[in-house]
């Protein structure tokens, strides 16, 4: 009867221990959440990457060195993050607005401890003065990152040469092509008469950037194109920056653009339009457009599959729900594997959709 007292005694205690440590393993957060704008008044709409080096916060609590994605639509942006101002050695989040598909601008923000919510800018640090040596010029060394920057740029080879066309030879150095002036060049740097040698005769015109003739009111839905895309899945549109779904937004009819009633175009909305036009005779590179790689879309599949591999495997533009992502930040590609990283992992309802040439 006694035994067994302190047995219970030290059941206690550990739970009372776990319970503890349990409570003071969630650090405190701070809010930060604002509208977002354009500078020609429109609102934002894209991605906000913010990541962030290890650091201690204020109650001891170890950050890992990661980084989140918030979305930000029509301009709102809200997201909560652990203070940094008062952390035990000071630190600071990298961020950085993505739009459009392409990386925008970058800023660095200082967090406080705060119980309500803060304005971005209460938390942005003004990064614009730049410190210089205390005397003489700047060292290469002086300046982080830039050996290993000019470590990686091409070197010129002998046969270096202005006004030529450029290739790189086999130790890594840039050479200018050799040859005459009207000769067309091959992909090891030789060059020959045009249409010889597999030569792909005829051409294919790409239309990039146009506005369709159309009135943005909110109520016409039907809009008119250039010319016919050819093929019609080479057509993209862009809403206010964020492709458009051909499956579920959109109807292509030769060059007459119907869009559905859940996505026609508001008043103040912008319509930019990208497709390939084949002429008689033309061959070139394939393209796969608005390809849904093969996989689950429930929050938990991390790999998708696209129909090829992409060839180079930067000609691949992924899109989550209109906006591209961006290799090596929301996902690596090998071969035809899309692997997903975590943050970045498509959620059930989304769509993705994969324009590449193989």
């Amino acid at each position: 009867m006694f035994a067994s007292e302190p047995r219970r005694i030290s059941r206690t205690v550990l739970f009372g221990l776990f319970t503890a440590f349990t409570v003071l393993g969630a650090p405190p957060l701070t809010t930060i959440q604002d509208m977002v704008y354009r500078a020609d008044g429109a609102r934002f709409n894209g991605l906000v990457v913010i990541q962030w080096k290890s650091f201690d916060a204020a109650d001891s609590t170890v950050v890992g060195s990661q980084g989140t994605t918030v979305r930000v639509t029509n301009g709102f942006l809200q997201v909560k993050l652990v203070p940094t101002v008062n952390a035990a050695i000071p630190a600071s989040y990298q961020v950085t607005y993505n739009s459009d598909g392409k990386y925008q601008y970058q800023e660095t923000w200082a967090v406080p401890a705060s119980s309500t919510p803060l304005r971005i800018r209460d938390v942005r640090v003004n990064t614009g003065n730049t410190v210089l040596p205390p005397s003489g010029p700047a060292q290469i060394t002086d300046i982080t990152g830039l050996t290993e920057a000019l470590d990686a740029r091409p070197v010129k080879g002998p046969g270096y040469t202005n006004s030529r066309v450029a290739w790189i030879n086999s130790t890594g150095q840039v050479e200018g092509v050799v040859g005459d002036p009207a000769d067309c060049v091959k992909a090891d740097g030789t060059t020959g008469p045009c249409g010889t040698g597999g030569t792909p005769a005829g051409t294919i015109t790409y239309v990039d950037g146009e506005v369709p003739v159309g009135a943005v009111d909110g109520v016409n839905a039907t809009y008119t194109l250039t010319a016919a895309p050819v093929p019609p899945s080479s057509l993209s549109v862009y809403r206010n920056g964020i492709l458009q779904n051909p499956s579920r937004d959109f109807l292509l009819v030769n060059n007459t653009l119907t869009f559905t009633a859940a996505s026609t175009p508001q008043a103040g909305d912008s319509l930019v339009l990208h497709y390939r036009i084949t002429q008689s005779g033309a061959s070139g590179p394939n393209f796969a457009d608005a390809e849904t790689p093969a996989g689950t879309l429930d929050g938990a599949n991390t790999s998708f599959t696209l129909a090829n591999a992409p060839s180079p495997a930067s000609s691949l533009h992924l899109y989550r729900n209109g906006l591209m992502l961006k290799s090596g930040l929301d996902y690596s590609l090998n071969g035809t594997t899309v692997q997903f990283v975590t943050g970045a992992v498509p959620q059930a309802g989304d769509s993705l959709l994969a324009y590449y040439r193989h």
